[in-house]
């Protein structure tokens, strides 16, 4: 992964947010950054996904009111991910505080980075600012094409190897039915214009699909 273009850039967002402008800091954290994302392997919360939202991000970083918040937090959302857990999002905040405490970033910095990564749990309003966006910017693969939302659904059910088919379709259409039951799935207007029907779309063709399974 040190030839993928993720390694400058990490180096890139450490210098700016960093109290210790050196490179030594940066390796050491793109390192851990990079073990946890393929530790334990996944199929879909891993670092191809953060290249994804990181790919989204440039495409709408002037809505963000801290951008290199935003992108620590999209860079962290998910570097603590074991299917089988309820709360790899408070993990994940906890692994962002000790990452970013070796860079010397100030804790004001860090709670910002910490309301993102837990706005991506998509279990309560996120509210406004950079919170709704980094939550709408991790929910971009629900809108995206019919193709690739298959992809994900497939990448996701790998993930859950260890869980035979039913109590998988049990979860994931809570899941399903939770995201259509919101009144809103994107918060901010930018991706409730651009996202909002194609991601209600996609999810009411799986919820049939996965209610014929029964």
């Amino acid at each position: 992964m040190s030839d993928s273009p993720l390694h400058p850039r990490w180096n890139a967002l450490c210098l700016r947010v960093g109290a210790f402008k050196n490179a030594q800091e940066t390796e050491l954290t793109f390192d851990m950054v990079k073990t946890l994302y393929t530790h334990p392997p996944r199929a879909y919360h891993n670092l191809a996904h953060i290249e994804q939202v990181l790919a989204e991000f440039d495409q709408v970083f002037r809505l963000a009111n801290d951008r290199d918040a935003v992108e620590m937090a999209l860079w962290l959302h998910d570097c603590v991910y074991i299917a089988a857990r309820p709360d790899n999002e408070e993990r994940s905040a906890d692994a962002a505080a000790m990452i970013t405490g070796l860079l010397g970033c100030p804790p004001e910095f860090l709670a910002k980075v910490r309301d993102g990564i837990m706005a991506t749990r998509h279990s309560t309003d996120p509210g406004k600012g950079d919170p709704a966006l980094i939550a709408d910017i991790d929910l971009t693969i629900v809108g995206s094409s019919r193709e690739q939302y298959d992809t994900y659904r497939r990448q996701i059910r790998a993930e859950f190897a260890f869980a035979d088919d039913e109590p998988f379709r049990v979860g994931r259409l809570a899941f399903v039915q939770r995201m259509i039951d919101k009144e809103r799935i994107f918060t901010t207007p930018h991706y409730f214009k651009a996202l909002e029907d194609r991601a209600r779309d996609n999810l009411y063709r799986e919820m049939d699909e996965l209610e014929r399974q029964k």
